[in-house]
């Protein structure tokens, strides 16, 4: 029986804390841990900080509580539309959004659906406006609100942690004035989120929204305040400067920037959204954002710093549809920008490149980025990957060796395992060791000498690099959780980046391998490219160790009979004959194969189970929980 997360168990007591005591500071509630025995009160704030349950609101005063106590038998109200009503999904903003956390737990079958993530559900109720929601929706069960009119007054009432709804007949109750409890809370010069604002209106008075009334929406209507999308604030108030201040405050907060810098940053990243949406609507990108930056081409010179530059493309990044106009952007900002950003806009316009599938044109960008400044490290640091990818250890090392502290980086201890060995014993124009027919110089000179299993485990070391990518990192580091054992501390998490299951389900379950190959098929050598090929076709197994020496393993497989060998220095090291192991076996341009992404013993009694589950083409989150929570290495 698999041992509880003591994660869950933390996160457990910090709910039930938080249920037992009300509303709480974020120090109150570490303390209140640790008093519990649960650790320092200074690891249980940063444990609380990071909590993430749909039970957790938070108040306009910063505190936090739990919703379900607070929110039990209340009342929101909300009158239908015939949209609504023919899709079976209310509009929850403003009216009921202070209540949706209960969905998760309906009886009646209500789903919180959200606009931009939920399209195919929109698409399979017959939704086709694209200003049906505002953000936050409620999904009822097919014919829910059959028999409704528009204008109908609906009731939600949180009950027993779920949500129940009903028709309101006859008046509601009178609508309470909420004049004078909105001014106690919200400053004139600000803005608060309107469910926090509403949790404390509950808070301050238990017999508010206990029965029907009037739509929320109407009661802030009434009290003279006004809405943008989730905040509230006093009638004439700024939202747009608000919310400019909040995303430049949130910016230099989380990326260390200076709020010239942050501001920077969010001027860029809009300017990259509004170019997207034009490009929607038909027009020129590249001509739409030239126009834009011809208005004030010094906008973004703050970019040239390159740790502006990286949360600048950090941030968009968040965004997978927004790759064509940060290029458009880019290229605008290449061609008129400042001497002094041109090195950050040449980089950008790299990156962009990449990911639109054109690895020529980023690399051309990166030196043309060089260019503009020689000692511009993200330029420099992305050639030395591509010339790795393209097999030119000594370029890679070179342009590594001009970045301090170059030989900390992952890409310098592939660069030693790989590179050229130098034969003294030849002159530059004696013909080459190799028997190419070549004159040395021209043909394996500062080049590397490896062996077809060498080859492999360079091409899957690329990968990696690949995969460690900011772009790409959470993937794996998601899975990497996911497979650390409960509780695991920071090494054991390092080491499941580092290697084994998470990373191999994460290359090809999760299909960054084939990403890789698409990305930089330009680059890599051609039996590389070809063996990619192979790899991309194999799939995983389970095996049973038949026989087991220092560097051969003979493998069953479970899954259709066949008996391998794996040929590895250590491949069978720790392995005893009858072990089960999981592994997808790589061939290598020889008749070698080898276990890359390692040989993960499981328990015997899982084997069946696991074979079912790789039959059916499991998510990579599904493999690497149950390769985890089966796997022998666990302490």
């Amino acid at each position: 029986m698999t041992e509880p997360d003591p994660r869950d168990r933390i996160a457990d007591a910090a709910m039930t804390i938080l249920r037992e005591h009300g509303a709480l500071t974020t120090e109150e509630w570490g303390r209140r841990l640790a008093d519990a025995g649960y650790g320092s009160a200074r690891e249980m704030e940063d444990v609380v900080e990071a909590l993430d349950d749909y039970d957790l609101g938070f108040l306009p005063d910063g505190r936090n509580l739990a919703l379900g106590p607070l929110l039990e038998g209340r009342t929101l109200t909300h009158r239908l539309t015939d949209a609504e009503i023919a899709a079976g999904i209310l509009d929850a903003n403003p009216d009921l959004t202070p209540l949706t956390a209960f969905a998760f737990d309906s009886e009646q079958g209500f789903r919180v659906v959200f606009e931009g993530l939920d399209d195919d559900v929109f698409a399979e109720r017959g939704v086709t406006d694209p200003d049906f929601l505002y953000d936050e929706g409620l999904l009822l069960e097919p014919g829910a609100l059959a028999g409704y009119a528009a204008g109908d007054l609906v009731a939600i009432t949180a009950v027993d942690g779920g949500l129940e709804l009903r028709r309101v007949t006859g008046e509601p109750a009178s609508a309470p004035d909420l004049t004078a409890a909105l001014r106690r809370i919200v400053p004139e010069d600000a803005a608060e989120h309107l469910d926090a604002l509403v949790w404390q209106l509950m808070i301050d008075d238990p017999a508010l929204f206990v029965a029907p009334t009037v739509p929320l929406a109407e009661l802030i209507d009434a009290a003279g305040y006004v809405r943008d999308g989730d905040y509230l604030a006093v009638y004439g108030f700024d939202f747009a400067t608000h919310r400019l201040a909040a995303q430049i405050g949130m910016v230099a907060r989380e990326h260390e920037l200076h709020p010239d810098e942050a501001r920077a940053v969010v001027e860029f990243l809009d300017l990259v959204r509004q170019t997207q949406e034009q490009a929607a609507l038909g027009a020129d990108p590249r001509t739409y954002a030239h126009e834009q930056i011809s208005a004030d081409v010094d906008a973004f010179v703050l970019l040239s710093d390159p740790v502006v530059a990286a949360a600048a493309l950090e941030l968009v990044s968040e965004f997978d549809d927004r790759t064509e106009a940060l290029h458009a952007v880019a290229v605008g900002l290449v061609d008129l920008a400042p001497r002094r950003a041109k090195a950050a806009a040449c980089w950008l316009a790299g990156k962009a490149a990449d990911r639109l599938g054109d690895v020529l044109a980023a690399r051309s960008y990166y030196d043309e980025a060089l260019s503009h400044d020689p000692d511009w490290i993200p330029a420099i640091f992305d050639l030395a990957l591509l010339a790795a990818d393209g097999g030119d250890v000594t370029r890679a090392q070179s342009l590594l060796g001009r970045i301090e502290g170059g030989e900390s980086e992952a890409l310098h201890d592939v660069l030693q395992r790989f590179a050229p060995r130098e034969h003294p014993e030849l002159g530059r124009n004696d013909r080459c060791w190799c028997g190419s027919g070549r004159k040395y110089k021209a043909c394996h000179l500062g080049r590397s000498e490896l062996t077809s299993d060498d080859r492999a485990a360079w091409l899957y070391s690329k990968a990696q690099l690949f995969m460690r990518s900011p772009e790409l990192f959470d993937i794996l580091f998601d899975l990497a959780e996911i497979h650390a054992a409960p509780g695991a501390d920071d090494g054991e998490l390092l080491r499941a980046i580092e290697g084994g299951p998470a990373v191999d389900v994460a290359l090809f379950e999760g299909g960054l391998f084939e990403l890789f190959v698409g990305r930089r098929g330009a680059l890599l050598p051609a039996e590389e490219l070809e063996l990619a090929g192979q790899w991309v076709r194999t799939r995983r197994s389970v095996y049973t160790v038949v026989a087991a020496a220092d560097d051969v393993v003979t493998l069953q497989d479970l899954r259709g009979d066949d008996t391998v060998e794996v040929t590895h220095e250590g491949a069978g090291r720790d392995l005893n004959v009858g072990a089960v192991v999981c592994a997808r076996l790589l061939p290598t341009g020889s008749a070698t194969l080898l276990a890359l992404g390692g040989m993960e013993p499981v328990e015997a009694s899982a084997a069946d189970d696991l074979v079912a589950l790789l039959a059916g083409d499991p998510e990579p989150e599904a493999l690497v929980e149950f390769l985890g929570a089966h796997s022998l290495l666990r302490s």
